[in-house]
């Protein structure tokens, strides 16, 4: 993938699902909750738009909207996101549920409001993330919390709950499964441990768990990190390793892209176990929260393994990329190929009937419908 910036405006937190032969990006607006659509996973320039939801006025939800993410779950389409009192601020973040009565998420006039997430605990709580487990067969919610009891606003950690449906939580269930505690998760000379923007990740061979953002969002010293399921049984702390390593970072002496982070992920439709990467990072060093745009990269499996060396994203920009290999020279890895042999297997795939968007798109359109 290109790692360049997929649309012209800012789109922090970005979340990307593809279903119906197109893709579906959301994120951060603010005050409000947007969804695009393109038939490009790296272009949403001039792709149709919809706002999903807008807090009417004097009602308790109305500010910092944050990380919302689209789910199809049990039929339906979901939106999980979090939001704050105004007269209150950042302290009462609270996870927040969309619903929709459409089979089309873009249809804006299906979109209702469901409240608060029923279950969770009474803690400032953001970027809740869902998740089928196969082996379980249960649905859990994943999000980024201060600890139960601790209102400082020094330390986020993960939590883990399981779901008795896509709207309600076990409150019996809740499970710290990662704490902010190496020194590259934390920011401010130490001061702030941050552990959010989790999602699950289930690559072929080797690696499920959890990839989430560490260290501060509003500085350049954001970075991706890994957390591996290698127990039985997800509601436990044991069951999770957590990498030493970060898997993406930044490096000022490289130059940009800067403090990468809050990803999303989607599998590649060819069948080579690798994973397409859709995260945030600023152009510059030191922006902050300011320019956070979403880009794309591809991963392999060799980049999620236990011994692995953090990637540094300007590498993609400047054309090396897993180690030293020259992306535009490698072939027959989706993502990592010339434009040559892209626009070969673009005209191979149309003449199977399959395109990137048909494949990638009814490979999680079908993932989506086994919830329901």
């Amino acid at each position: 993938m290109s790692n360049q910036t997929i649309a012209d405006t800012d789109t922090p937190d970005p979340w990307m699902v593809a279903a119906h032969n197109r893709f579906y990006l959301t994120f951060t607006c603010g005050d409000r909750v947007e969804i695009w659509m393109s038939h490009s996973m790296e272009n949403f320039r001039n792709c149709k738009k919809i706002i999903a939801w807008k807090p009417p006025p004097a009602t308790p939800w109305v500010v910092d909207l944050w990380a919302p993410e689209l789910h199809y779950l049990n039929g339906r389409w979901y939106i999980y996101f979090c939001g704050a009192h105004p007269e209150v601020g950042n302290a009462c973040h609270r996870t927040l549920l969309l619903r929709s009565q459409s089979q089309d998420p873009m249809e804006a006039g299906a979109w209702e409001f469901l409240g608060q997430m029923k279950g969770l605990p009474d803690h400032w709580n953001i970027d809740a993330t869902v998740f089928f487990l196969p082996r379980t067969q249960k649905l859990y919610c994943c999000y980024s919390g201060w600890p139960l009891g601790d209102n400082s606003d020094r330390q986020q950690d993960l939590f883990l709950i399981e779901l008795e449906t896509p709207e309600v939580a076990r409150p019996e269930t809740l499970t710290c499964i990662s704490r902010a505690e190496l020194p590259w998760e934390r920011a401010d000379g130490g001061t702030h441990g941050v552990n959010e923007g989790p999602t699950f990740v289930s690559m072929p061979g080797g690696f499920e768990g959890i990839i989430y953002s560490a260290n501060g969002s509003w500085t350049s010293d954001y970075r991706l990190a890994l957390l591996q399921l290698v127990g039985d049984d997800p509601l436990k702390e044991s069951s999770w390793r957590k990498r030493p390593t970060p898997l993406l970072v930044s490096d000022r002496a490289k130059g940009g892209p800067f403090g990468p982070g809050h990803a999303s992920f989607l599998p590649s439709p060819y069948g080579d176990g690798r994973v397409y990467c859709i995260y945030h990072a600023t152009e510059h060093w030191g922006e902050g929260w300011n320019n956070r745009k979403a880009r794309v990269l591809s991963f392999g499996l060799e980049h999620f393994h236990p011994q692995a060396q953090p990637m540094c994203c300007a590498l993609s920009i400047s054309g090396l990329w897993s180690g030293g290999v020259s992306v535009s020279n490698v072939g027959g890895v989706a993502g990592n190929r010339s434009p040559q042999q892209g626009a070969q297997q673009i005209q191979h795939s149309r003449e199977q009937g399959a395109t990137l968007i048909d494949k990638l798109g009814g490979k999680l359109w079908s993932k989506l419908r086994d919830f329901s």
